[in-house]
This record gives C-alpha cells, structure tokens and sequence, in this order.
C-alpha cells in the first residue's frame, strides 16, 4: 500500500488529507512537494524582508555621521537638484545616487532619515539574495533549511554596517547568487542576465564590476565541464552582451557629455598613475599583533577576534578552492553551485578587506564567505563539527566585530546620547556626533547669509547637506593629496563663489602627519591663509579652525 493513501471499510484506497494536501485530482505529488518548496521559499523571503524593516525600524533615527554618511547625503541632494555626479561633485559611482534620489523623488522626502530608507531598500535585496542561496545550497528538511535562512539573514543585517555601505554589501552578495544561476544551468539567456548584474553592479562602483568579472574567469574552468564548446560560441557573445546594457548609463554618459567624460577618466588616472591606490591603507590588524595592558577586555577580545576574521578570508578562498576542486575531481560536474560561487567571488573582495584594513571595509567583503561557511558541502563528522562548533563560533565572532559598530548598540553602551534636529529629522546620536553638528549649524547661522555658501575641509562634506547648500569646490571630501594644478583650479572655484565661512578640522587623518589639510592641499591652504582670518575655535572643537575673509566684520 503507498505510503500517502489508506483504505476505507470497502478496500478503496483513498487520499490521506493532511497539512498542505489535497486530493489527488486536485494536486499530485511533484506539484505538493514543489508546493511545499514554494511554501519554504515564500517563507525565507518574508523573513529577509521583515527582519531588514525590523533593523531599519529600529536604526532609522540614531548616529549621524558628517563624514562618509554626509558624503552619500550631499550627493542625492545634488542630483535632485539636476548636477551628476563625479561631473559636478567628487563622489562614488553613479548608481547609489540615483538609486537614492529616485526613492525620495517618488514619495517627495529629502531628510537623511529617507536616505537611510531608500538605502536599507537596496541593502534588502540583498538579504533576499542571501536567504535564496541559502536555501538553495543547504541540505536537509525543509525546516533546517529555513533555520539556516534565518541565521543567513541574522548575519548579513549584522554585518551590513555602516549603513551607507549596504549598497557595497547587497551587490556582493548579488553577484553570488547570479553567479550561482549560471552555475546551476549555463545557458545563454542567464549568462546575458549575469552580465546585466555585472554591468549594473559597475554603475554602482565600478570596483564592483572588476569583481564580478573576475570571479566570472574564477569559475570558468568550472564551467566548461558543464557547457558543451558550441555552447561558448552562443554563451560569451550573450554575457557581453548583458555587461554592455548594464553598463549603458555610463557608457550614455560618456558619449553624450564631454565634460562627464574628462572627469570620469580623470578619476580614474588620479587613483592609479597619481595616488596609486583606490584607499587610505591600514596595517591589517593580525591577531598576533594585538597586544594588551594584561587584562581581557571585551575591546581587546574585539580586536583579536577581527584579527582572526582577517585571516579567515582568505583562509576561506584557499580552503574553498581545494573543496571545489576535489568534489570536480570525483563528480566530473558542479555539485554545489552556490558554494562555488561563494568562493569565486570571494576572492576578488579580499581587496575590499585589505585595502583599508578596518572592521568596517571587513565588513563589506565578508558576505561571500558568511554564505559560503553555511552552505559548506561538508558530511558526517565534518558536517557535525561545522554545525555545532563552527556555526555559533562565526556568530560569536561576528557579534563581537559587528554588534558594536551598530548604532543601536552605542546608544545602549555609550552615555551622552541625545536628540538632535538634522534638517527636519530628529537623530538620537553621541556627544562626539552631536558637537560638531551644532557647531556646523551655529556658525553657518552666523556668518554664511541666504543664498551664499561656506568651504567645509577636509573631513566633513557632510556639512553642506546638512545646510542643504551647494559646495563651492569640485572635491568635496579631500582625504588625497592633490597636484598644484589641480588646486589652482579649485581655488579658480573659490574664488568664483567667495564662501563666506570656511571650517578646517585640523587633524591627522588616521593619526598621520602627512594627511592634514595643510599638507594634502598646501596651495589651498596658503590661499585661505591670505584671503582669509581665523577666529577663535569653538570651544568643544579645539580642532576645528574657523576663518572669515579678511573684509568681514563678525
């Protein structure tokens, strides 16, 4: 007798009517078992939706930050405002922008509370992607399965700090899993859909792409065990074919607007053959480089433990390869899609990590690996041992790095929080967040009258959208050293616009010499120096040097 039926009093085999069942003439049993994976699917997507408006909910209005959050802010104003950026204004890629000042467009909001919104939209598809691979590449019922989703989308909202880089974060995460549908099935269709990822994710930031690209070629000896070589003739010509389109609003841009086109590539020359790097680099904090005063502390612990994930990563895209190769080796095909594809793109974001050895750029370049260590395709002891030992060790690990950078958690932590008014936003935020807000917004009170504008350097563009006015110079956060010709030009900008405030934080920045204002931009400052007269710094900002122009009166 099968084991979905039973006989009535008279012999007749009839349906057993459980949970998710319906009569044989209604349902069979490949449409209830893909019903039931619907049911899962559904389940693991709502989940990632609700859990990513529960973080926003809870996020929304505390910290603020004038530094990278007030240079994402500046830019949507200024694309509402009709400018583009990298033409207009120094800034990331364009995608974020618009992505941004489209969503306040359409419910017609400007605050940074909508910036935020509009972000954690983005940083959701994301957390989708993530909670699909996981499902896709886990084993087991499907209650373990949506288990592992649920730990999936835990770790990525997690991990997603700071807030503005949920961008950076999402797209990592969406290549995987457009990676990973190639994998699954080559066909000319999903290599044209993968190339519009990739294309798409360089209009986001161009770095992007590269690693989209790269762990494309990653993959590809991988892939020609699964596509037959005719297949190649149709497969390539259809991934070029998707990175054009999803690239089209750059390659648009850089055909119809010349100016668009020299500041495009003048970036571009500016990091690699100027600057020589895309970061201001930190030493990668090894763990056996972290010493103490003697006793653990929670902030040591911290730091040994974000040592420790360093060395992870590429721990991880060692370790992965060797599994990737050998289940090739003994099955002949790609077993595990999504598991390769985690490791494939793995490897190009180690740059992310390393460029700048923070927890933060830690942060945006761990996601691969985070689905990847759930999706392991180990078995037997190995399989326990990673659920029961490796599992709560990465969310341990990821509690102590991650959790202190959320706001939410600084708020509980740190004394001295309080509210304050941000262009109509009341932000619960530290004192350390607080002061220089308030100064910005004194001074400007003071001393810029309506209509004119003020010179914020080198660490606060976020100064100019927190008074919603237009900067006077190109580049808006001057973190890099420039040429004299290039600050010739900006001081032909200011001198065009005449600020009538300009605020110097006079600081180091990451404690080195070289990167203060007036030694990055020597020309400018020798300028302001001449056109312009310090007053007496605030008091809570010693730092802060405070100049007027030199006719003024205060």
């Amino acid at each position: 007798m099968p084991k979905d039926t039973r006989h009535d009093a008279a012999g007749t085999p009839r349906p057993v009517r459980g949970f998710g069942m319906m009569a044989p003439s209604m349902q069979s049993p490949d449409a209830m078992s893909q019903r039931l994976d619907h049911r899962i699917v559904c389940a693991a997507l709502l989940l990632a939706v609700a859990a990513s408006l529960a973080r926003f909910l809870l996020e929304a209005h505390l910290g603020f930050n004038l530094w990278d959050e007030g240079y994402l802010w500046y830019g949507v104003q200024r694309v509402l405002h009709g400018e583009v950026p990298i033409r207009d204004f120094m800034s990331y890629d364009l995608g974020r922008y618009y992505w941004a000042a489209g969503v306040l467009w359409l419910f017609d909001v400007h605050g940074i509370v909508a910036v935020r919104a509009a972000t954690e939209l983005f940083s959701t598809l994301g957390v989708v992607a993530a909670a699909w691979l996981v499902l896709r590449g886990s084993n087991g019922n499907g209650l373990m399965r949506l288990g592992l989703c649920a730990v999936a989308v835990v770790l990525c909202l997690l991990w997603m700090v700071p807030w503005w880089k949920g961008y950076d974060a999402a797209i990592s995460i969406i290549l995987v899993a457009s990676l990973a549908r190639v994998l699954t099935s080559p066909s000319p269709v999903r290599f044209l859909v993968h190339g519009v990822v990739i294309g798409v994710a360089a209009v986001f930031g161009k770095n992007h792409g590269f690693y989209g690209v790269v762990a494309c070629l990653l993959a590809t000896p991988a892939l020609m065990l699964r596509v037959a070589p005719p297949a190649w003739r149709r497969c390539i010509p259809a991934w070029l074919a998707g990175v054009t389109v999803g690239f089209s609003p750059i390659l648009l841009g850089l055909v119809l607007d010349h100016q668009f086109a020299v500041m495009f590539w003048e970036s571009i020359r500016f990091l690699l053959f100027e600057y020589h790097g895309t970061n201001l680099p930190l030493p990668v904090p090894w763990p056996w480089t972290v010493h103490g005063d003697g006793a653990l502390t929670q902030a040591l612990l911290a730091r040994w433990v974000t040592g420790g994930m360093f060395l992870l990563l590429p721990l991880f895209c060692v370790i992965g390869m060797a599994v990737v190769a050998h289940r090739l080796r003994r099955h002949g095909r790609i077993v595990h899609p999504e598991f390769v594809a985690c490791v494939a793109t793995a490897i190009p974001y180690l740059n992310v990590a390393f460029s700048r050895a923070d927890a933060s750029h830690l942060a945006q370049a761990i996601f691969p690996l985070l689905i990847g260590v759930l999706i392991l395709p180990a078995r037997g002891l190995g399989q326990a041992l990673l659920r029961w030992l490796g599992f709560p060790l990465l969310a341990l690990a990821s509690l102590l790095v991650a959790l202190p950078l959320h706001p939410w958690y600084q708020a509980r932590t740190q004394p001295g929080w309080r509210v304050v008014d941000v262009r109509g936003d009341a932000l619960r935020m530290s004192d350390a967040a607080a002061v220089p807000v308030e100064a910005v917004e004194s001074l400007a009170h003071r001393y810029v009258p309506s209509g004119g504008t003020l010179l914020a350097a080198p660490v606060w563009p976020g100064a100019y959208a927190l008074l919603g006015i237009r900067s006077p110079v190109w580049e808006i956060y001057p973190l890099f050293p420039r040429s004299d010709s290039f600050q010739r030009q900006e001081i032909g900008r200011l001198q065009q616009a005449r600020p009538s405030l300009v605020l110097v934080y006079d600081i180091g920045v990451d404690g080195r010499e070289d990167l203060r204002y007036a030694h990055t931009h020597p020309v400018i400052w020798s300028y302001v120096q001449t056109n312009y007269r310090q007053l007496e710094s605030p008091r809570e900002l010693p730092e802060l040097r405070v100049y007027i122009p030199k006719l003024s009166t205060e």
